[in-house]
């Protein structure tokens, strides 16, 4: 494929997220489209590459050697384009293009939170701008922005990986919750023996683990395993199950009296909300100006 026309960009586009996706049928709500219109464009680069670029079937599917190798390609030169388009735009002193955005799931109850109104600062300068923004773990978004599939990420990152950038944000609190129903929910907040709660159910979320202060108190058990802040919730309300939540997020329960913390001055910690970009990769216009967003209202706070 020497001369590259749009034809041929719109297949890169669909073979990249088929790679991404890790399959056919996994690709349809991503590209918006069915099984036999992602099969044939498949076919279609193939058959103007002259090579297999992935195989398919009972054993799952999976890139062939050759179709590795070309995906880097297909990337450098996606990359290069978007790069181009948002060049073009600061010349005309417009963002355009797109900005991919990866964050943590239940953040926008927090007021110290600025991403709404960091889009809404962005949109306020350029109509043209696409964005993307995915609701995932933190491991996810840091594997997401190394990667070159998201441009920048928030959340609560424990460690530290050598391929980014970590910048601090802001502290979110976390507190012990119980449920209504639940033995403790009528027991004053700091009258709670801690060493009982060694024999209480603990729901624990899947992909963070809290930070071990706690831990100096009491021996928590694992009685359950969530990976999404609402299901934690969720699990919490049943009566049945102790667990952590951000202090914002857990207000309407505690308002409406059916959760309560435990022991707050004592069990109560925090998590730092960074932001990461990727070590010595230029962030296109869009990107800049998100984070110049972001930075300003910090700055305000």
């Amino acid at each position: 494929m020497i001369k590259v026309t749009d034809f041929d960009l719109r297949l890169l586009r669909i073979f990249k997220t088929v790679s991404d996706c890790g399959g056919f049928s996994a690709a349809e709500s991503s590209l918006n489209m069915n099984l036999s219109t992602i099969s044939t464009h498949m076919a279609d680069l193939e058959t103007r590459l002259g090579i297999r670029l992935c195989e398919r079937g009972r054993r799952g599917f999976r890139l062939t050697d050759e179709g590795r190798a070309f995906y880097q390609s297909a990337e450098r030169l996606l990359d290069s384009v978007e790069t181009f388009r948002m060049d073009v735009g600061a010349l005309h002193r417009q963002i355009s293009g797109e900005l991919l955005v990866g964050i943590v799931d239940n953040t926008i109850t927090d007021s110290q939170s600025q991403v709404a109104r960091a889009i809404g600062e962005l949109k306020r300068q350029s109509r043209d701008l696409e964005i993307k923004l995915q609701i995932q773990s933190p491991s996810e978004i840091e594997d997401g922005v190394l990667q070159r599939k998201l441009h920048l990420g928030i959340g609560p990152f424990r460690n530290t990986l050598p391929g980014l950038n970590y910048e601090p944000l802001y502290r979110e609190e976390l507190q012990l919750y119980c449920g209504l129903g639940h033995p403790l929910f009528d027991v004053g907040p700091e009258d709670v023996d801690l060493r009982s709660l060694s024999d209480l159910d603990y729901v624990a979320r899947g992909y963070l683990r809290e930070t071990k202060e706690h831990w100096r108190f009491t021996d928590l058990k694992v009685a359950a395993t969530a990976f999404h802040m609402e299901a934690v919730a969720m699990l919490i309300l049943s009566g049945r199950f102790v667990g952590y939540l951000p202090t914002h997020y857990a207000q309407s329960w505690v308002s409406q009296g059916s959760m309560r913390s435990l022991s707050p001055n004592r069990l109560a910690h925090h998590a730092e909300f960074r932001l990461i970009t990727q070590k010595g990769r230029e962030m296109p216009a869009a990107a800049q100006a998100f984070v110049d967003a972001l930075r300003n209202d910090t700055r305000d706070k």
